[in-house]
């Protein structure tokens, strides 16, 4: 698999106290990633350091264009168009634009828009650089279920990989790779369900399971199960076999 960025020795420090202090870390083309931790863990730190916003020591190797979609509620221009500079775009980038965004609203404030709106110009920034890597802090949850589709639809079709940071955990059962960040470092990492199977550890970090994983788990130990199982309907067509 081609790696699209690795990270080496990454630390960011502040009046003599880590923050950060990561050995390695590799994103790879089509493996989409799930980054959880609990509050002040690293996981908006690490974003930060990978768009540049914020000093650290290490080594960053790029092999792809990254694009990072914060969560940001204010933006300085006049008008949606000029924010997306909508008028210097060709053809197709204005396509993207109005795949998420009607023409109703380019020459609206962006600052005047709904929470959603704010964050569907977010997103629209970040495919016009055509990125091949996507980081999205905390973004998702303010989508509706109709434009969080039609996010993930265009994702999918441009090839972009993935990674999502995120507090809902029933989340990381759509993404390949799990990493979990505590206290500026990474706690465990790995194929997403030999994560979640890690109980004991990822609730002494704070982080607790998709409810029917949780389930399976529980029955499991119980011999009712011999297998975790991600849906109701997996989960009670096991049992009543």
């Amino acid at each position: 698999m081609k790696k699209l960025l690795e990270i080496k020795d990454l630390h960011i420090e502040t009046n003599n106290e880590t923050l950060l202090s990561i050995d390695s870390i590799d994103f790879y083309e089509k493996v989409n990633v799930f980054l959880c931790g609990t509050n002040a863990s690293g996981k908006s730190m690490l974003l930060k350091a990978i768009a540049k916003q914020i000093k650290y020591r290490g080594k960053m190797n790029r092999k792809g264009k990254i694009a990072v979609v914060f969560d940001k509620n204010f933006f300085y221009t006049n008008t949606v168009e000029d924010e997306l500079k909508l008028v210097t775009l060709e053809e197709e980038d204005q396509k993207i634009v109005f795949t998420f965004l009607p023409k109703k609203l380019m020459h609206k404030n962006p600052n005047d828009l709904s929470i959603e709106e704010k964050k569907l110009v977010l997103f629209c920034q970040a495919f016009l650089t055509s990125p091949d890597l996507l980081f999205v802090d905390e973004v998702f949850s303010y989508l509706s279920e109709k434009n969080r589709k039609k996010v993930f639809s265009f994702i999918k079709k441009k090839n972009i990989t993935l990674v999502t940071v995120s507090k809902t955990i029933e989340e990381a059962l759509a993404y390949d790779y799990m990493m979990v960040l505590d206290q500026g470092k990474i706690a465990i990492e790995g194929k997403t369900m030999q994560v979640l199977q890690e109980e004991k550890l990822l609730k002494r970090l704070g982080i607790g399971l998709p409810f029917y994983v949780d389930l399976s788990i529980q029955l499991k130990l119980y011999g009712l199960l011999d297998s975790i199982y991600v849906t109701k309907k997996e989960l009670v067509d096991a049992l009543w076999k």
